[in-house]
């Protein structure tokens, strides 16, 4: 999903976000957020995006996101440009782990 023959540049994109430039966002749900995600994202299921949530109410930021495979990302992506977000879809959250982007397990308290 994140374009043909286009590298994800992990480093550059967590530059960015430290730099306060952007967001990234996980778009998966709540069991899949669990199993492991990004460090540092912004964890919001899809079906609370549809419902208005926003990942920053800045829209000069960059969103970029993810779910397992890019599909999902691809739907809310759409949404947020919707919005005004500048978006970019980098695919599933595999992509981002083999492209040396920093990862952490949830710990779940029930």
């Amino acid at each position: 999903m994140f374009g043909i023959g286009k590298k994800l540049n992990a480093q550059g994109i967590m530059k960015e976000i430290q730099a306060g430039k952007a967001v990234l966002m996980d778009v998966r749900g709540d069991d899949e957020w669990h199993s492991g995600h990004a460090k540092g994202v912004v964890h919001l299921s899809g079906d609370r995006v549809i419902a208005g949530e926003l990942p920053t109410k800045d829209t000069d930021m960059k969103v970029y996101l993810y779910c397992a495979s890019g599909g999902r990302a691809g739907t809310e992506s759409n949404v947020l440009k919707e919005k005004g977000f500048a978006t970019e879809n980098i695919g599933g959250l595999s992509g981002w782990r083999n492209a040396g982007g920093a990862m952490e397990l949830s710990r779940r308290y029930e």
